[in-house]
């Protein structure tokens, strides 16, 4: 296991949930998964399943593109039909940290796929147990997930604000 500070269950770093900012040390640099100049809404709700996932929206969004938020090899490309995430992709980027996309209308990546931060891995959709077009974003760090962080700063948590991406800008 690679030993990261701050990261939990590497050597010497106990098991324990995050504390503040500590997981920001061995975090990539996520980006917001949309194309450069894009303005999106992400709502984040306590009810949320897990409550510290991030569903994004805007305007006429089905079949939009989604870009990695960060570089990394495809780990998971799902398919869970008309229930939960519905078409899903999962991307590791290395010492723990994995951000999954859910609700896709298409997946353009195969597992194993290295792919770029910013890179297109599939399109905006309604799969799954979605009520409407939607993202559903996961950043994930050993398997629990974590507060998104966008630009190195922390999602807004409860509630709706307006990003702007600058992936791939």
């Amino acid at each position: 296991m690679v030993s990261v500070l701050g990261v939990v269950g590497a050597p010497g770093v106990a098991a324990e949930p995050w504390d503040g900012d500590s997981h920001t040390r061995a975090a990539p640099p996520f980006q917001l998964p949309f194309p450069c100049g894009q303005d999106w809404v992400g709502a984040t709700y306590t009810d949320h399943n897990p409550p510290n996932s991030v569903d994004f929206n805007r305007a006429d969004d089905l079949g939009d593109p989604v870009l990695a938020a960060a570089a990394g090899t495809v780990s998971r490309v799902e398919n869970e039909g008309d229930t939960s995430y519905g078409r899903w992709i999962e991307i590791d980027h290395g010492q723990g940290w994995t951000t999954r996309y859910a609700h896709l209308s298409r997946q353009t990546v195969s597992e194993g796929d290295e792919v770029a931060g910013g890179g297109r891995i599939g399109d905006l959709g309604n799969t799954g147990g979605s009520t409407g077009p939607h993202l559903h974003f996961e950043q994930r760090a050993n398997g629990a997930a974590v507060k998104a962080r966008f630009d190195g700063k922390q999602a807004h948590y409860w509630g709706k604000k307006t990003y702007t991406s600058r992936s791939a800008c």
